[in-house]
């Protein structure tokens, strides 16, 4: 007899399906940062039923259901990360916002968003999420907590990050899109969310010692845990303010901007989200020593530099400024790895309060 367990009001079921399938606000998509489960279905098949595209709810218990048994060992968002093909449909029915990325709100109430979500049944499996303002909800929000069903279709953004720009950061990462540059006949749709209600997100998963070394960003290191949120116990240390591996700009010698940081034990941390309010990494390259005694918490996914091909420099009484209008692939600079992974604290109180010693 095989196992099912079920959860309580705080955790809805998410069931996530692949099945291979034949007014705007005055704003371009800037991140401002520097269904059915038919013949084929990966995962928990079954009718996952259909997400209306209704007005968001107003929140409030979501209720309970049964999990679905492990296939392969994984959840459904597992086997979709493992064996999904670009442009397969997705189907993500009760899955929870661990953490949003950035959002962006139009004059006409519409947003573009990019968040994570997991299926409370299985939340060491995450996947993000990418919504455009045109998508159905357009007025859809993403706050942590937030219990929806979306429809979409799979895909790994390209190598160069070209679907995904400005955000060359992201190439290569699993993701639920639209059909936004897709490329696959028969693949052809918006992204749709419905938010059911509400919840207390899983608990962070506690890492184990030996955890995320990328060894300088040459290997991929811990992908089962890549879309969930991760706490790394203290005490941690910066030890390396400017890692190869972050810098930003690896073939312009005459800029010296790093995007994050690294800290016992060779995990690397994005400070994307925190650089602004609690910029450590320079308080570490100014001499001091950063230390984060409960250690640091976050997103843990994939990471990699797309470096500029082609670009344009103007000139203007504002001075010169360079635009790049077309990216290679993305690669780790100094090494030949496409994309690490690395991870992304969401702010810098809860998820990375550090100390700092004079030097």
């Amino acid at each position: 007899m095989q196992l099912r367990k079920t959860l309580g009001a705080a955790a809805l079921v998410a069931t996530a399906v692949l099945a291979s399938v034949a007014g705007c606000s005055g704003r371009d998509d800037d991140d401002n940062d520097t269904p059915d489960s038919g013949p084929g279905c990966t995962g928990a098949c079954g009718d996952a039923g259909t997400p209306d595209a209704g007005p968001v709810d107003a929140g409030g218990d979501a209720g309970s259901a049964v999990c679905p048994d492990p296939v392969n060992g994984m959840g459904p968002i597992g086997n979709m990360r493992a064996t999904g093909r670009r442009g397969d449909k997705a189907v993500l029915n009760g899955v929870v916002v661990t953490a949003v990325s950035n959002i962006n709100r139009g004059s006409a109430g519409d947003y573009i968003a990019r968040f994570w979500v997991v299926n409370p049944c299985f939340p060491k499996e995450g996947i993000y999420v990418d919504k455009f303002y045109t998508d159905i909800v357009k007025n859809y929000e993403p706050v942590v907590g937030d219990v929806l069903d979306i429809t979409g279709f799979f895909r790994r953004f390209l190598p160069n990050g070209d679907d995904n720009v400005p955000s060359g950061r992201d190439a290569y990462r699993p993701v639920v899109k639209s059909d936004f540059q897709l490329n696959v006949s028969g693949s052809t749709g918006s992204l749709s969310i419905t938010k059911r209600g509400t919840t207390t997100p899983p608990a962070d998963f506690e890492a184990p010692a030996g955890f995320g070394n990328s060894e300088g960003g040459t290997t991929k290191p811990n992908p089962e845990l890549a879309g969930a949120r991760v706490h790394i116990p203290g005490p941690l240390t910066i030890t390396n303010a400017r890692p190869p591996a972050f810098r930003q700009y690896p073939d312009d010698p005459t800029n010296d901007n790093y995007v994050g940081f690294e800290v016992t034990g060779g995990v690397l941390v994005a400070n994307y989200k925190t650089y602004q309010t609690c910029d450590l990494r320079v308080s570490a390259d100014d001499g001091g020593t950063v230390t984060f005694p409960n250690g640091i918490r976050g997103v843990w996914d994939t990471f990699t530099n797309t470096p500029c091909l082609e670009g344009t420099t103007t000139t203007t009484d504002g001075g010169t400024r360079f635009t790049c209008n077309k990216y290679k692939d993305g690669v780790i600079p100094g090494t030949t790895n496409e994309f690490t992974h690395v991870l992304y604290p969401m702010n810098c109180d809860p998820d990375m309060v550090g100390t700092v010693a004079a030097p």
